[in-house]
């Protein structure tokens, strides 16, 4: 493992050790703690006054695009949910979700069923490429952005989760489709007729 490698490996560990005694209480949470976001503690409750503790992930409803699905438990599924969300993503052979990362937070992905290739960019040209399987954890900086291709006979499952209570993305597609063409254009010479093409609506999942 390099230097490099080493350095992300720890700085991830520890970002997902915050988020782990967040979660179990190791520590006080208090509002307005970045490392928080919008984690804010509730008042003390019992009994029926309890909130839900649990959300039917796979019985909820997706956004269904051909084959490939997605589905979200976030603070609005599930209110009681403020420090961690996540996404159940299912991509049937031949699609990807498409370039895009995460403004607000890290990602954690587990792998549950199929075989996947990710790639992730940073800055300075720099991108690195992981084959996945069952079982396999993956993990993504805040607004480095990713894409996963499934690259296997059958469909690929796996769950991405974020230790703050909302969901957020931006597509590369989505950022092109609504920054003025010309603008673009100076700076990546695709001509805007290209760029008129592109649907206002983020994609998600496209096929390979």
């Amino acid at each position: 493992m390099t230097d490099f490698d080493r350095r992300e490996f720890l700085a991830g560990a520890a970002i997902a050790a915050t988020a782990t005694a967040a979660m179990l209480g190791t520590r006080k949470a208090e509002a307005g703690d970045p490392s928080f976001m919008n984690n804010v503690p509730d008042p003390l409750l019992a009994g029926e006054e309890l909130p839900t503790f649990k959300f039917a992930l796979e019985k909820s409803k997706a956004k269904v695009i051909g084959g490939s699905t997605a589905r979200e438990a976030t603070v609005l599924q599930l209110p009681i949910s403020k420090g961690i969300a996540g996404v159940s993503m299912g991509l049937e052979p031949g699609a990807m979700r498409e370039l895009h990362w995460h403004p607000l937070s890290d990602e954690w992905q587990y792998y549950v069923s199929g075989k996947g290739r990710m790639t992730v960019f940073q800055a300075g040209g720099k991108a690195r490429t992981f084959d996945f399987q069952a079982g396999d954890v993956g993990y993504i900086r805040m607004s480095r952005p990713h894409y996963v291709e499934n690259t296997g006979t059958e469909d690929l499952v796996f769950l991405e989760v974020f230790p703050i209570g909302t969901y957020q993305d931006i597509s590369a597609s989505e950022w092109l489709a609504h920054t003025p063409a010309r603008l673009v254009d100076q700076h990546l010479k695709t001509g805007e007729d290209f760029l008129n093409k592109i649907p206002k609506q983020e994609a998600v999942v496209t096929p390979i």
